[in-house]
């Protein structure tokens, strides 16, 4: 979104006419609304182009599904391919990388459904820090040593 025309959120207010040509004049129907004193900006785009890309994503959330459910498919092609999207998913074991793309996949209709993606992103990031974890070999060591004994009673913290 670097690339993205912007404009203030006033300008948008004070000139809806001339705002809205900007963006259709913009390369990518959209606009960047930048509110001062605001801790996030905002994107104008068009109805038509928001209903292409939630399409888009559509589309290609059910051929993941597609690949995901033809086994072979799915270890010949999304699997060689998943270190291209992810290089940190080569620390992850073989079921780990099945297990990962098949949640992915499962958030990623999910959230189609519901018209959210947040919880795709929570569920990369879950995955990745599990890569992290992989490529430590103490750390990985470290967890799957037995578990920690109980330490006795935890003293009330201090007002």
């Amino acid at each position: 979104m670097a690339d993205m025309q912007e404009v203030t959120f006033t300008e948008l207010i004070q000139r809806p006419v001339d705002t809205v040509a900007k963006l259709k004049q913009s390369p990518r129907q959209a606009l960047r609304l930048h509110r001062r004193g605001v801790e996030e900006d905002l994107v104008l785009v068009g109805a038509t182009r928001a209903a292409q890309e939630e399409q888009i994503v559509g589309v290609a959330v059910r051929l993941l599904r597609a690949v995901m459910n033809d086994p072979a498919t799915r270890s010949h092609y999304l699997l060689d391919l998943l270190p291209a999207v992810f290089a940190w998913v080569r620390f992850l074991p073989g079921s780990d990388r099945i297990a990962f793309t098949q949640e992915l996949v499962d958030v990623m209709e999910a959230g189609v459904e519901i018209d959210n993606y947040a919880a795709v992103l929570a569920v990369i990031e879950q995955w990745r820090h599990s890569a992290e974890v992989y490529a430590d070999p103490e750390l990985l060591q470290s967890l799957r040593g037995a578990a920690l004994t109980d330490a006795g009673p935890v003293p009330a913290p201090m007002a």
